[in-house]
């Protein structure tokens, strides 16, 4: 093993440290995003009573990407679990800080969100999102907005981008809500029936 490889891995091993030790590995959702998406959520039920979903997925934008954003609330038990999520490539860099409905626009978009249905696409399986607010997420659709996974949102991707002096974050995607590979399964499993998710910012 040569001395490039050690000194490599010593200085991965020190960011992982110092990121232990600033709170920066933990899961990050403001009580703003998640009051606001319950609120969105109920404003809904009240034109679609019959609508009684489980799970509840929160995307807080106003938090870097390095950080697991994105909690999905279990609405009977109360529980809750985080996880890593992108952004389009279009709002930012560590952080999204722009957002649009526009077709190819390569953004992400706010509001609330209906999970439609688990297909097989270009990028494995994944959930089709029907975007419920007329001015901030109506395209979703036809801009082919979904949740999918990809390598791009690793521990891997966060230290390859240390290391290359581009800043702790993960991979962007063209606007879809992208999460990792190892949590694809387990997201589905609590959002593929009739769930809702709401990306939220603490921008105007």
């Amino acid at each position: 093993m040569n001395a490039q490889v050690l000194k490599g891995g010593a200085l991965l091993i020190l960011l992982l440290t110092l990121f232990s030790s600033w709170g920066l590995l933990q899961e990050k959702v403001s009580p703003k995003a998640c009051d606001a998406a319950i609120s969105a959520l109920a404003s809904y039920q009240i034109d679609h009573p019959e609508e009684h979903p489980h799970f509840l997925a929160v995307v807080d934008y106003s938090k870097p990407s390095y950080l697991k954003r994105m909690v999905l609330i279990d609405l009977k038990t109360k529980e809750r679990s985080f996880y890593r999520v992108s952004h389009g490539i279009h709002s930012g860099d560590l952080y999204a800080r722009q957002f649009s409905n526009t077709i190819n626009s390569n953004m992400s978009s706010l509001g609330l969100f209906k999970i439609l249905d688990i297909y097989t696409g270009d990028h494995g399986k994944a959930l089709r999102l029907g975007g419920l607010d007329i001015t901030l997420n109506s395209n979703a659709s036809k801009r082919d907005i979904v949740l999918h996974s990809a390598q791009y949102v690793s521990w891997g991707f966060i230290l390859m981008n240390l290391v290359t002096f581009n800043g702790p974050m993960i991979g962007r995607s063209n606007g879809c809500f992208v999460i990792s590979s190892h949590d694809l399964e387990d997201v589905i499993q609590k959002l593929n029936k009739g769930a809702f998710l709401y990306a939220w910012t603490d921008q105007p």
